[in-house]
């Protein structure tokens, strides 16, 4: 009997995956509710609507319905967190295509923000503690933001003329640079780091609404949620707009934007530093919801961890990104927590004899990067485009959305991000429709 080489059991394996999704896109298509094939409500702002509502209604999950509703709470303030890190380096590595392995110096310049805004003093290089005015939770996120935007411009402005490989090793160094100058000011107290203040309760005609309140974490939830819902239509007001195409121009193609009258200096600087912004809006709100915070927990893996969300979802996809985000954190501070109990009393893995017992001892939580690292190569050769891919980027890499004959390539693009297909455009702008070609052929066979 014949064995299958390597090469050739990857691609049945990697066949039979492109069949089940292929499986569930037709069921979404011929399943119909309300008159309307269900992949019609899980497509576009659509879904995105239901999406937020799901979002909203989620607190309002009793505890007799589901026990750790809380924790789930918990778990999804820091999802929202990291959707907004992913949206802001999406900025500069999907829109602009520039190479930021660096991203975490951003989130660590909002956090300390917010943590020395708050904190109430300073210790100055004496080792002598002085008092500090205390800034409003309110009026620290935009400080915490644009603070990080201007480190953004000092990032950007020394590595305009870098690309690839050059560029993600500056912005590299850079992400390793700040968290051990925080570590190392005794203004921050240094390696044992510092504690911020969580934002102040708020009187409203309904009651006293907590920020800190152990047993109820729904008002951060809501608060967290709010911003990342604006941090989203920020990101997509800025992929519409000229800087947005700007952006877009230079990841195709530096010479031919410049060419076109592309400012690079300043798109690349912007790019830089609305990502920045958005990082240390991202900095601010972890911080509020998980006051202290130490230079040690800043590492090289978060800004890894974005990248991959952002990779995972599709580069320069907004709803892809949110996705991609949404997935890896969940996993990371709920699920991936809640795997070993169930793995290792299986009947699989339990007993001494069982086909899986290797895996009894394992800790799952230990081998989150390992994880990360699998889930990232299979995605680069099952589905380079990403979990939602950008139109564009989806038809660099795979061919799909090519523009049929007598349609412009311009038209169907516009008509794909309205949701058309290809084969839709097609059908409507037929020009044996226009042209007369196909009633003077069926003259002459008649």
């Amino acid at each position: 009997m014949a064995t299958q080489t390597p090469s050739k059991a990857a691609s049945s394996w990697t066949a039979g995956i492109r069949r089940g999704t292929d499986g569930i896109r037709r069921w979404l298509n011929e399943t119909m509710l309300a008159g309307r094939p269900l992949i019609w409500y899980v497509t576009g702002w659509r879904f995105a609507v239901i999406a937020l509502v799901v979002a909203i209604l989620l607190p309002l999950v009793p505890t007799s319905a589901y026990s750790d509703i809380q924790s789930l709470l918990v778990a999804m303030i820091s999802v929202f967190v990291y959707i907004m890190l992913a949206l802001g380096l999406n900025i500069v590595v999907g829109y602009a295509g520039l190479l930021d392995l660096g991203y975490v110096a951003f989130f660590v310049i909002g956090s300390y923000t917010m943590a020395a805004g708050t904190y109430g003093s300073i210790n100055d290089f004496a080792g002598k503690l002085h008092d500090l005015p205390t800034l409003p939770f309110i009026l620290l996120i935009p400080i915490g933001a644009f603070i990080a935007g201007i480190f953004g411009i000092l990032l950007g402005a020394p590595t305009l003329r870098l690309r690839g490989d050059y560029l993600a090793i500056v912005t590299l160094g850079f992400g390793e640079i700040v968290p051990v100058v925080f570590a190392n000011i005794p203004i921050f107290f240094g390696q044992t780091g510092i504690s911020a203040t969580q934002p102040a309760p708020i009187t409203t005609p309904v009651g006293i609404i907590s920020f800190t309140d152990p047993f109820n974490h729904a008002p951060f939830y809501y608060l967290a949620l709010a911003v990342a819902v604006l941090v989203t239509l920020g990101c997509y007001a800025l992929r519409s707009s000229s800087i947005g195409r700007a952006w877009v121009a230079i990841r195709e193609d530096e010479t031919a934007a410049e060419a076109s009258g592309v400012n690079l200096t300043r798109t690349k600087l912007l790019a830089f530093a609305l990502g920045a912004f958005v990082g240390g809006i991202g900095g601010v709100i972890n911080t509020a919801a998980f006051p202290s915070i130490t230079p040690l927990g800043f590492s090289f893996a978060i800004s890894i961890t974005v990248l991959i969300m952002v990779v995972l979802g599709g580069i320069g996809s907004i709803p892809g990104v949110i996705i991609g985000a949404l997935v890896l954190r969940l996993f990371d501070v709920f699920l991936l927590q809640r795997i070993n109990d169930p793995v290792h009393q299986s009947f699989l893995v339990a007993p001494v004899n069982a086909p899986l017992h290797v895996l009894a001892n394992v800790d799952f939580n230990t081998l989150k990067l390992l994880i990360y690292g699998i889930v990232l190569v299979a995605m680069i050769l099952l589905r380079p485009q990403g979990l939602i891919p950008d139109a564009r980027r989806r038809r660099e890499l795979k061919g799909v959305g090519a523009a049929p004959e007598g349609v412009s390539a311009v038209g169907a693009f516009e008509q794909e991000e309205a949701g058309m297909s290809a084969a839709t455009t097609a059908d409507v702008l037929d020009p044996s429709e226009y042209t007369g070609a196909g009633s003077d052929a069926q003259g002459r066979e008649g």
